[in-house]
């Protein structure tokens, strides 16, 4: 039987208005990680100033009191990394940008690598998308 170290990983970035990330933004992801959902491996801040430069923030820059959480793989998402993934950030706004390995598909992933299937394909569909097409199409 084939056991990955890791699951499938995603990247994420979550949009904010400020220059920073308020504290519920942790309290999201630790409640993650808790409930076993994901593994947090990597976390990075990003703002783009009024002139449109983007500065990448060390936790420490960010978080108060030194409550950082735990990351497995500090350092994976690298600059061009995140880069991509504040192109659209806007002027003035600050984005959290998150590393998961999602605990759920590991298993999976093992048994479809072990049967000789593998996911070509992944689309994602926002939360908000999906509600508000459902608002709007519901019986």
């Amino acid at each position: 039987m084939t056991d990955f170290d890791y699951g499938p990983i995603e990247f994420y970035a979550i949009a904010f208005d400020g220059d920073r990330p308020g504290p519920a933004v942790l309290k999201a992801v630790d409640d993650l990680v808790a409930s076993g959902t994901v593994n947090l491996l990597d976390l990075v801040f990003a703002r783009r100033s009024p002139e449109g430069e983007v500065e990448v923030l060390e936790m420490s820059d960010t978080i108060e009191n030194d409550a950082h959480p735990a990351l497995d793989l500090a350092g994976l998402a690298g600059e061009d990394d995140i880069l991509a993934l504040v192109d659209d950030l806007e002027p003035g706004r600050s984005a959290a940008i998150l590393v998961v390995e999602l605990l759920w598909a590991k298993a999976f992933a093992s048994r479809l690598f072990e049967a000789g299937g593998a996911v070509i394909a992944r689309e994602g569909v926002p939360a908000p998308i999906v509600n508000a097409f459902l608002a709007e199409y519901a019986d």
